[in-house]
């Protein structure tokens, strides 16, 4: 098998399964859909009634609450989780990083919450789409999460940024506390990902802006060539 063929099968892999979730996704908002019809009626029942002396009514009252807030968190959930997926729709296309960065954040709160680890992201104004391979951008950020967690202490905060730059965004990851974050930590597999993108991925130094004697990574993202 060559290099070529390994990769068209790899990229097939990650289109399957993000159809899969696709479809997922919208079967999931259809439900919650009618869920959230539902419970409007309820709240309309509720407010043909009247409340107020009546603490069975109330208590129903706040349940229909609880519900309505859980189905749109949910139906945000949904939406991010589509965004996510479509971008292995093709290889290559164009996007918008800070979308991107957006969604991922949205799906990594849980576990930066359990190791008790704050992220904040901090999007750039300004930053333009470009063309590249979004699915391979999701693998490496997510690698590049992981590594950063690895090196964050409870307690403390990833922050992460972007930037436009020439030809292409900055994206970068500050370790506040963390003295020093060596690159020979980074996988092997994440160095031929980041060759794949035209990628470079540098150790941050002289951080000013409050974050001075803390440990940082750029990852400089080109916008490639449209064929």
């Amino acid at each position: 098998m060559t290099g070529e063929q390994e990769r068209e099968i790899r990229w097939q892999q990650m289109a399957s399964l993000g159809r899969l979730l696709a479809d997922f996704s919208h079967e999931m908002r259809n439900h919650l859909a009618v869920i959230q019809e539902a419970n409007g009626l309820l709240e309309d029942i509720l407010a043909l009634q009247g409340e107020e002396g009546n603490p069975l009514l109330s208590s129903v009252r706040q349940t229909a609450d609880q519900i309505g807030r859980r189905v749109r968190r949910s139906a945000e959930l949904c939406r991010h989780l589509s965004s996510m997926v479509h971008r292995s729709d093709t290889p290559r296309s164009f996007f918008q990083v800070n979308d991107l960065l957006i969604d991922l954040a949205v799906f990594l709160g849980r576990s930066t919450r359990s190791q008790q680890i704050t992220l904040q992201f901090e999007p750039g104004q300004g930053v333009e789409p470009l063309y590249n391979e979004p699915a391979l951008l999701q693998y490496i950020l997510y690698q590049l999460y992981v590594f950063s967690l690895q090196q964050l202490g409870q307690g403390g905060t990833l922050l992460v940024r972007t930037a436009q730059v020439e030809n292409g965004v900055a994206i970068d990851f500050y370790l506040p506390g963390v003295p020093q974050a060596t690159l020979a930590g980074i996988s092997e597999t994440v160095w031929a990902a980041l060759a794949s993108l035209e990628a470079k991925l540098e150790e941050l130094k002289n951080i000013g802006d409050g974050l001075a004697d803390s440990a940082g990574l750029r990852l400089l993202l080109p916008s490639l060539p449209v064929v």
